[in-house]
């Protein structure tokens, strides 16, 4: 039997250190401004009020609304910065990208913004070990909505799938409703739902669902 393997991005795949604030911090220092709590603050609701509309970079966004909150910035090129120092955050959990290449019919399914998350994956060597990379704006859906699931398994043909995710609520309980084996990341207690569950993602290589459709090596 043919297995798909869908993946979510952040937090499953990649890794960020420092976390939002801090990222937040180092786009102010780039930018030469200083970070106030009232912009950040106003950063993820910016980030989320723009990205639902699916009209411009949710990024842009999250800069506006932190002008709105009095950081002196322009919102086009802060947003440039707060991608740049996202990238720099962002890491690949030891023994990720092998997994990633030894699986076949490999998916990755994000509510992150697709030009970024590319980025990422191209960054760090990841695209090449995909076959389909679906996000919320090419489907101009979330997860659990049904858009993006659909269309990665349209992209991803196989007669099963495994859902690997960091959210019970978009990632986890959605695949479950579609008949998906599941493997949570985390360390939440509602993860039960999960058929199998890791505290971190370096830990995703010694699931068993990884090792039993394995082609054969000679």
């Amino acid at each position: 039997m043919t297995t798909g393997y869908l993946f979510d991005l952040d937090e499953t795949l990649v890794t960020y250190e420092p976390e939002v604030p801090g990222i937040f911090r180092n786009a102010c220092r780039k930018a030469g401004v200083e970070p106030t709590e009232a912009a950040t603050e106003a950063i993820g609701p910016g980030y989320v009020e723009t990205f639902v509309e699916f009209e411009e970079s949710p990024y842009v966004g999250a800069a506006r609304a932190a002008r709105e909150a009095g950081l002196d910035v322009d919102p086009e090129r802060f947003a440039s910065m707060y991608v740049e120092a996202e990238l720099e955050a962002t890491h690949v959990p030891e023994g990720v990208g092998e997994l990633l290449s030894s699986l076949e019919n490999v998916g990755v399914v994000t509510n992150g913004y697709g030009p970024v998350q590319r980025r990422k994956l191209s960054a760090f060597g990841l695209d090449d070990r995909v076959d389909s990379v679906v996000c919320a704006d090419d489907v101009e859906a979330f997860k659990p909505a049904d858009e993006p699931f659909d269309a990665v398994t349209d992209a991803v043909g196989a007669e099963e799938y495994v859902m690997v995710g960091d959210n019970v609520d978009y990632d986890i309980r959605p695949a479950a409703e579609r008949g998906y084996r599941t493997v949570f990341v985390g360390e939440e207690s509602a993860a039960d739902l999960a058929d199998y569950r890791v505290a971190r993602p370096s830990e995703l290589p010694s699931v068993p669902l990884f090792h039993r459709h394995r082609p054969n090596v000679d």
